[in-house]
């Protein structure tokens, strides 16, 4: 077999005419193509980055605007404070001096009115103790029969059942101001004899005159200390 170098050359001489079209019709317009997408491809690039270096601007400068007007507010906050706080001051310190001229007013006219009714008291006084003696002294009986006789009457008028009560407890007990002679004990036990009870028999100073009895059920109050009481508590409610 021999090589036929004529048919080699056209071949070649095809190829490169392949090769001068390809380039002519298909890889400059190709390479065009591509470097306009490239610059097209930087030019965003390069927009992008530039959006991206205004808005950092925009944000710094919108933070530094917030900064400041936050200082400003916490200023004007501070400085609110200060002047509450002072005007506080001035109203407590202006309310204390107020108080303290109330109080010395107020302990002058007591110490005035304790001056001028202290006259007007004790006269009260004086009179109430006068009225009390005398209606006491006017209501109370003269001796031990008398008070036993009040007694007597006393039980007699209290209900049946209270009585009872007051008779059956314990410690029945009758008081008297003062030791009672023989004949006043006779006298009392003859006087107590239709209850058909048993008594003990107690002193009681602090009855001043008069005879009480008591048990553990209730008590008869019949003494000049007890008509006391009444006849102050009466005096006091008018």
């Amino acid at each position: 077999m021999s090589f036929d170098w004529v048919t080699f050359g056209f071949q070649i001489v095809n190829v490169l005419l392949l090769l001068a079209i390809l380039r002519y019709f298909l890889f400059r317009p190709v390479a065009n193509v591509i470097a306009r997408r490239q610059a097209e491809t930087d030019a965003a690039l390069e927009a992008v980055e530039k959006a991206k270096a205004e808005a950092k601007a925009a944000t710094q400068k919108a933070q530094a605007e917030a900064d400041a007007t936050a200082a400003a507010r916490q200023d004007v906050l501070d400085q609110a404070r200060k002047d509450a706080e002072a005007e506080r001051l001035a109203l407590l310190e202006k309310a204390h001096a107020e108080a303290e001229k109330i109080v010395s007013d107020g302990h002058a006219a007591h110490e005035r009115n304790i001056h001028e009714n202290k006259a007007q008291q004790m006269a009260r006084v004086r009179d109430l103790a006068a009225a009390i003696a005398e209606r006491a002294l006017t209501a109370q009986p003269q001796d031990v029969g008398s008070y036993l006789s009040r007694l007597v009457a006393s039980l007699q008028k209290m209900p049946p059942t209270e009585r009872g009560a007051l008779l059956k407890g314990g410690n029945l007990t009758l008081m008297s101001a003062a030791p009672l002679s023989d004949s006043d004990l006779a006298l009392v036990k003859s006087a107590l004899a239709p209850f058909e009870i048993n008594l003990e028999f107690s002193i009681a100073p602090q009855l001043i005159a008069g005879l009480e009895l008591q048990s553990d059920s209730g008590a008869i109050r019949n003494s000049l200390a007890h008509d006391l009481e009444q006849i102050t508590e009466a005096m006091r409610d008018d």
